[in-house]
């Protein structure tokens, strides 16, 4: 957002794969109950429950507004022009005498710092149900092509001569190609862990898109006014964009809306905005693409003349996205029924009411506050939430040395003032760094009684514990895409046997018994080897292969089995957050079982057929036992080091087995005393590889997976 409009007039704004852990610590992963959708004027999950998305921007993380840098920064030259944009800011460090290397190099150190999982964390504490992640589309370009666009902002290449090399790797098909470059996909890929984590949603906002949306040069990093909309290739470039982002993302229920264009401004055509729009959902939907999708009218997101949903085509799953701000010489008032301007004029409450109800769509204020006056900002959002209205406060953090209406400051020194106060601010942008504001207090929807649910339902779709197949019960669990039972291959009872799909022959591979594992998760054991469906690595990624392995105490083998209300449960993992799916919609006999994100297909909902209550020892160890042992780290190159807390002097035996289950160190009955007892054992010797420590108590036997790296 941009201060100085707001204030002149109408506003404006792999996991490593041998790092293995015990699972104490990590954080518990529940699924996205499915995609959100529009139900007439309401957001709903799969259940049908509404969903009131109570957010919080991340502005100032991948596009810097020069005013969000330091206030009354006066800004930088760039193509002939004074301005206060991103490109600005590197500016002045390329004036400080920086090299383009030390430049980059910042600003991949401060992406990788200004927002971590603690941040995410802090704002789910406040009882926000989502972020909204606005993007810059220069971190989807590779490092040699962001090059050239800096080369501009130094002056080194002309704004004619990047267009003309923009247009190039167009047709050369050279952009959005090259997923290990595009430095966007790490910020995205792990808000939407973060934020799953914490039961959140996210939504993805392109802030600055390809050549500037408006004459506000802040949002855009603008380089020439609005040509995004005079030039063809900027257009082409966009569409191409959001082809690959959607592409990438269809099937992810985390992602909550795509925000196409953020703020469209003082263009004095809504004609070609609207053109630009339908050209983009039409390219999503013709990817599958259901997401929702914030359609952002001219006048900073709030003119919608002949951007109203009849205009467009495919007009299903569309939210219309107002920004609302007020302050000193633009007031606004919050007053539910309060209406100004024209119908299609979308800021006070009483406005987006009425557009909603005549259009019959849902309505999110994207971007709200940057006031003075924490009441004001504290009564919009109470306001807008007790009639039914989600809202995004504008931002997270920025940088100033006083409290000001970002949720918390960050001190000085400024980024601006050069380079040697880079260290500092890299230190000072971290989380436990920053300073709260009084607008916590004003806006947390967990301290104004802020609902983000109505219905009572949550981020699972739930509105109670789901009645599912009960603990203590032998299953075959089979796919409702081609009836099969998933099983064990070839009988295997050994560790890493891998997990199918097959014709029912009722054999014991085949028949899975469901054990408690606490907090609404079970181990899928089975029948066969008494061994815990696991994901091999573990692994968050789509495609994960899954296998059968010893009882460990790690969320890869804790699963939530989750009612689709057809009969059928999708299986979910705590440690991923993702779905057991058959591989390829496959109907075959051998088709892999894997992870996958859930996207509600057949192939990811399973049929319990009861077989019986399980007879035999369900366990080696209980839950209270099992805790007891604790292995860190988990990867060790000559020593390995743990900890058993026993409740009484006794024995325990010690042994190291490999994958193949064979004795490769074993020590005598050792000694342990009541509380706490710390072992080490020599593994130097050992060949680099995944082995299991055993540790045998008069309860039952420990086990943990471990890597030995030299």
């Amino acid at each position: 957002m941009n201060k100085t409009t707001l204030l002149a007039g109408p506003l404006r704004r792999l996991r490593n794969l041998l790092v293995l852990t015990t699972g104490l610590g990590l954080a518990h992963h529940a699924a996205a109950q499915s995609f959100l959708r529009a139900d007439g004027q309401r957001i709903v999950n799969a259940s049908n429950q509404e969903v009131i998305l109570n957010g919080m921007n991340l502005g100032n993380w991948a596009v810097q507004e020069g005013y969000m840098m330091k206030v009354g920064w006066p800004g930088a030259t760039i193509n002939g022009a004074t301005k206060q944009t991103q490109g600005a800011v590197k500016k002045s460090l390329y004036n400080a005498g920086m090299s383009d290397a030390a430049v980059e190099t910042f600003y991949q150190n401060y992406r990788d710092n200004f927002i971590t999982k603690p941040d995410i964390d802090y704002i789910a504490s406040k009882g926000f149900n989502c972020v909204r992640l606005p993007l810059h589309y220069e971190l989807f370009l590779t490092p040699s092509q962001r090059a050239v666009r800096n080369s501009v902002m130094r002056g080194t290449v002309s704004y004619d001569s990047y267009v003309s090399q923009l247009t190039g790797w167009y047709n050369a098909n050279q952009l959005f190609t090259d997923p290990a470059n595009m430095a966007a996909l790490a910020m995205i890929d792990n808000t939407l862990a973060w934020a799953q984590a914490n039961n959140m949603y996210v939504v993805l906002d392109m802030h600055a898109v390809p050549g500037s949306q408006g004459t506000d040069a802040n949002i855009a990093d603008q380089i020439v006014a609005n040509d995004l909309w005079n030039r063809q290739i900027n257009q082409d470039v966009l569409d191409r964009l959001w082809r690959f982002v959607s592409n990438r993302y269809k099937n992810d229920a985390r992602v909550a809306m795509y925000d196409l264009i953020n703020e469209p401004n003082n263009y004095p055509s809504n004609q070609k905005i609207h053109d630009v729009f339908q050209r983009l959902i039409t390219s999503i939907r013709g990817q599958g693409d259901n997401h929702l999708i914030l359609v952002e009218g001219n006048g900073w997101g709030n003119d919608y003349n002949y951007l109203e949903p009849f205009i467009f085509p495919n007009r299903s799953n569309l939210v219309y996205n107002s920004h609302r701000y007020s302050a000193q010489g633009y007031l606004m008032d919050n007053g539910v029924n309060s209406t100004g301007g024209s119908p299609n004029t979308i800021r006070f409450i009483g406005d987006l009411r009425n557009f909603r109800s005549t259009h019959n769509v849902p309505i999110w204020v994207g971007e709200t506050g940057e006031n003075p006056d924490d009441n004001w900002m504290r009564e919009a959002a109470k306001n807008l939430n007790s009639v039914g209205i989600g809202w995004c406060h504008w931002t997270y953090k920025r940088f100033e040395d006083r409290s000001n209406p970002a949720f918390m400051h960050i001190n000085p020194p400024y980024v601006v003032d050069g380079p040697a106060g880079l260290s500092q601010v890299l230190t000072n942008i971290q989380w436990a760094n920053c300073v709260p504001n009084t607008t916590v207090a004003a806006v947390s929807p967990n301290q104004n009684g802020i609902v983000n649910y109505p219905g009572g339902g949550n981020y699972n779709g739930t509105t109670a514990p789901p009645s599912g197949p009960s603990i203590g019960r032998i299953y075959e669990i089979s796919s409702k895409n081609g009836g099969k039972a998933m099983e064990v291959s070839a009988n295997s009872q050994a560790n890493g046997g891998r997990v199918q799909q097959w014709g029912w022959v009722a054999s014991a591979s085949q028949k899975w018994k469901l054990v408690d594992a606490g907090g609404g998760y079970v181990r899928i054991v089975n029948l066969n080897s008494n061994k815990s469906l696991d994901i091999a690595g573990p692994s968050t990624a789509d495609g994960a292969a899954v296998h059968q392995w010893d009882w460990l105490s790690q969320d890869s083998q804790y699963w939530q089995i989750i009612g689709n209300g057809d009969g059928t449960y999708r299986i979910i993992s705590k440690y991923s957050g993702k779905a057991l799916d058959v591989a390829n919609n496959s109907t075959a006999d051998g088709a892999a079982v894997h992870m996958w994100t859930y996207g509600g297909g057949d192939n990811q909902r399973w049929w319990f057929s009861d077989q019986g209550a399980a007879r035999t020892t369900l366990a080696t160890a209980g839950a209270a036992l099992d805790s007891r042992l604790q292995l860190y780290p988990t990867t060790v190159a000559a020593q390995l080091s743990f900890d058993y807390t026993a409740d009484q002097a006794h024995r325990v035996q010690l042994q190291l087995v490999d994958l193949l289950g064979k004795t490769v160190l074993q020590r005598p009955e050792a000694p342990v005393h009541a509380g706490l007892n710390t072992f080490q054992l020599n593994v130097a010797a050992l060949p680099a590889g995944v082995y299991v420590l055993r540790v045998g108590t008069p309860e039952g036997q420990l086990q943990r997976r471990l890597v030995i790296s030299h």
